[in-house]
């Protein structure tokens, strides 16, 4: 009797194993963690009716489904008014419409506007750009040097901690 109940058991267990599907999750798993395209050494240009509005340059450009990593980039934007916006970095992760820029990043706008840092998070609608490292702001001839940086290129406010800030100045001679 013993045996039959222990034959049953043996029976149940190895039924109930074999309806498992442990391998398509992990397929699952490893596939979802894959990029979609990949591009080597590649020039991309975003172009509208009238002209070129963006070019992205790039070593290595991995497209994900829900996001973009792009190395040793630099991103050309060029707007309506003939102003252009320059980006850099070393490695760019690109979610929705937040890039977060590591490494060597610097960002030029209207060749007024200069910053250099290690890391940066900008957001392309709000234009909002903002850092929890050191950073070096040019603007014109002057510079602000700080951490914690807090960029807001649509209503010209800077925000930061720690900063230490340099005036150009003039000496008129009568």
């Amino acid at each position: 009797m013993a045996i039959n109940i222990f034959i049953i058991i043996i029976l149940i267990f190895s039924i109930a194993l074999t309806n498992f599907k442990t391998k398509d999750k992990e397929i699952k798993e490893e596939y979802t963690n894959k990029p979609l395209v990949i591009f080597e050494n590649s020039i991309m240009y975003d172009i509208d009716t009238t002209n070129i509005k963006r070019i992205v340059q790039s070593r290595q450009a991995l497209n994900y489904k829900h996001r973009d990593e792009l190395y040793d980039v630099t991103i050309i934007d060029r707007s309506d008014e003939n102003s252009t916006d320059t980006i850099s970095a070393e490695y760019i992760l690109k979610q929705n419409n937040i890039y977060k820029m590591y490494q060597n990043v610097h960002l030029v706008q209207n060749d007024t506007t200069q910053l250099s840092t290690d890391y940066l998070e900008f957001n392309t609608i709000s234009k909002i750009a903002k850092n929890n490292t050191d950073f070096i702001l040019r603007y014109n001839d002057n510079e602000l040097i700080g951490d914690n940086l807090y960029f807001d290129s649509i209503n010209s406010i800077i925000k930061a901690k720690n900063t230490h800030f340099r005036l150009k100045t003039q000496i008129r001679k009568n």
